[in-house]
């Protein structure tokens, strides 16, 4: 049996239920070498459902995790950590990007139960969940269903808890899917028992949509008389949006045993539509080189009108990171930016298309802006200049020459920041007796 929990009200309506942490939880459950049952409750939440606040070393946030393990309503063990989140910009800090994390206790039989009670440190919201929990047979042969449409190639120790047969196994909580953001899905669930053993394995997979079997995958397996991890990726693309349930069955020639896991996943329309943010569309690939190599623009000029549009709704797509709403807080934020951009540096043409907007819309508002006039000792009349540093984003720092008092500040020099170059002529721009120090 697999337990999960979906806090939709948290989710859905967060807005009416502010006091709420729209936290995801869901229980799998495996069997130990000793055949005790390992639980494995994996939660998620958005790091824009958390309240960050900024010091010197940039943004933080803590989310405090309270666990209570009781045997027939009396404690047998607790415990709390905090885990800390810490970002050099605000951008994540609004990102519908997702903390994941995991807590596995190991359970020798049932009439348990776990509650675990989640607290925002900043903003004090909260959330509790609780489930008793039923351990698997000792026999069996079939582990319940981990879901992930992330993962990753990873031999080391990073996120130790997270890894499966030599990769990193993201767990997706809420078993929800965009079409059209992915193609596949992974299952990862383990098969066979050290304490019973089985070895020829006749393997089943089937997927369900309201009655209909819209997919099936067999195979003949070997478990080698001891317990055999499995991965299966499956093909998720030609799905249409719904609700479906997977079943795994097993079955074992040998002895005739058979067991079943059952399991469900969601697929949800995306939300692609035509994202413009000009009226020209050659204004839309500018801005999009802002943040894109040119090994990536440079099929632009082959496309069709159409597929121009489509190359433009695929990077904001790409970018936004929470797929469970219908807002592309990306695309809000770069508008946003480019609006400010526009009261504030547009000269004869938009700000958005001068070298400040172009670095105020990639990296937001500096940290820290000196405004002042270039030195005495240079060929070339005073100039007003502006540096901006970004001393909590890799201390990135930028300075701008109004070369022709209209307001059009170019970018002479930059600091750390790969993508953008300064000028040769710096110091004959600025004179000998420029301060330096000031881009310290």
């Amino acid at each position: 049996m697999k337990y999960f929990l979906l806090i939709i009200f948290a989710l859905v309506f967060s807005s009416l239920f502010s006091d709420q942490l729209p936290i995801v939880v869901d229980t799998n459950r495996f069997l130990d070498d000793a055949s005790n049952t390992i639980f494995d409750f994996n939660y998620q939440l958005a790091y824009n459902s958390l309240q960050f606040e900024k010091d010197v070393s940039g943004f933080k946030a803590g989310l405090k995790v309270e666990y209570t393990i009781l045997k027939d309503e009396e404690i047998v063990n607790q415990g709390d950590f905090i885990s800390k989140l810490i970002f050099p910009n605000q951008e994540m800090t609004r990102s519908g990007k997702l903390y994941r994390d995991k807590i596995s206790v190991t359970l020798p039989s049932s009439s348990y139960s776990m509650k675990i009670s989640f607290t925002d440190i900043n903003s004090s919201q909260s959330t509790t969940w609780s489930q008793n929990l039923t351990i698997l047979r000792r026999d069996t042969f079939l582990s319940d269903l981990e879901f992930s449409s992330n993962i990753v190639a990873d031999t080391t120790d990073y996120l130790d808890k997270f890894h499966r047969d030599g990769q990193l196994f993201f767990v997706s909580s809420n078993h929800i899917y965009s079409k059209g953001t992915i193609d596949s899905l992974y299952l990862y669930y383990e098969l066979g028992n050290k304490q019973f053993p089985v070895g020829e394995l006749f393997e089943k997979i089937t997927i369900f949509k309201d009655d209909d079997t819209v997919g099936v995958v067999t195979r003949d397996l070997n478990c080698h008389g001891a317990k055999l991890s499995q991965q299966r990726k499956i093909d998720i693309s030609e799905l249409k949006a719904g609700y479906y349930n997977i079943i795994v069955e097993l079955h074992d020639p040998i002895s005739n045993a058979s067991i079943v896991s059952k399991d469900y996943f969601s697929i949800k329309q995306s939300n692609i539509s035509n994202y413009r943010l000009f009226i020209e569309l050659e204004d839309e690939i500018t801005l999009l080189k802002y943040f894109l190599p040119s090994t990536k623009t440079k099929i632009w000029k082959e496309l069709s009108v159409e597929g121009k549009q489509q190359f433009i709704d695929k990077f904001w797509e790409i970018n936004n990171e929470d797929t469970s709403t219908k807002r592309n807080e990306f695309f809000e934020l770069t508008k946003t930016r480019i609006q400010y951009c526009n009261e504030h540096f547009s000269y004869f043409k938009d700000g958005w298309n001068t070298d400040r907007g172009r670095i105020y819309i990639k990296y937001g508002k500096p940290d820290d802006i000196v405004v002042g006039d270039t030195g005495i000792q240079t060929k070339y009349p005073q100039k007003r200049f502006e540096i901006w540093k970004y001393r909590i984003h890799n201390s990135l720092t930028y300075l701008f020459l109004d070369f022709s008092d209209t307001n059009n500040h170019k970018l002479i020099f930059s600091e750390n920041d790969p993508h953008e170059s300064g000028s040769p002529q710096l110091e004959a721009y600025l004179g000998e007796d420029f301060d330096m120090g000031l881009l310290n």
